[in-house]
């Protein structure tokens, strides 16, 4: 006797498909493991690293310019005034570096006092200049120390300067690069009006930069410690 209809022998039913051993279909954009999204990870990570490069050397650059530039206005071509009649004429140092120079000024008869600042040596004696207390014509060398050794404290021996004998109007005498810095201490602490006189100096490109960031540094100081 045959088995009921739709039994497993019926063959209406048609053969039974069977699991295919071929490859199973993928998405179009291939399998999305582990492996490919560690990839996808470092490339990102990759990129982001070059993009925050890129913006820190961008800043870098418009800051080196912008220095470069403030450099060039304050320190290569600062203001400098007009050499005239003075009350005293002040040779802030190194004076050895511009003595030549200094001299030749004051013998053009623009002030009757010469104040210079001394140079000390590392046991803090005076070598120089030779010519404290003498009696040039027109004028008279007077040799000063300041405390602290510094432009700030030439600005103090002048402002005391200045209260003893009542002048009314000095001239700094100092080296292009540094006029700029000079003259804001001087005005700073000096009662008086203040005029700041320079030299000619040749300078090599790497002196020039090493004075590009020694005076940066020391104008940073100066606004930090406002005070004479």
């Amino acid at each position: 006797m045959m088995g009921a209809r739709g039994g497993a022998g019926d063959p209406s039913e048609g053969p039974v498909p069977m699991p295919s051993d071929g490859p199973v279909p993928m998405p179009p954009d291939g399998p999305v493991g582990p492996s490919r999204r560690v990839r996808r990870g470092r490339r990102a990570a990759r990129h982001r690293r070059i993009r925050t490069v890129l913006v820190v050397v961008g800043v870098g650059v418009v800051l080196v310019a912008v220095w470069l530039g403030l450099c060039d206005r304050y320190i290569v071509h600062p203001r400098i005034d007009p050499v005239g009649p003075v009350d005293a004429m002040y040779v802030i140092g190194p004076a050895e570096t511009r003595w030549p120079e200094a001299l030749a000024r004051g013998d053009e008869g623009v002030a009757p006092v010469f104040l210079v600042t001394r140079s000390l040596d590392a046991s803090g004696h005076s070598y120089f200049p030779p010519d404290c207390g003498e009696q040039r014509a027109g004028y008279v060398v007077t040799c000063v120390t300041p405390v602290p050794y510094t432009t700030r404290g030439e600005a103090r021996v002048l402002a005391a300067q200045v209260r003893e004998h009542g002048w009314t109007h000095v001239a700094v005498f100092t080296s292009t690069g540094h006029a700029a810095r000079a003259r804001m201490l001087m005005e700073r602490c000096v009662p008086a009006q203040v005029s700041v006189w320079d030299y000619p100096r040749h300078q090599t490109l790497l002196g020039r930069l090493g004075e590009f960031g020694y005076q940066s540094a020391a104008w940073l100081k100066a606004q930090i410690i406002r005070d004479c």
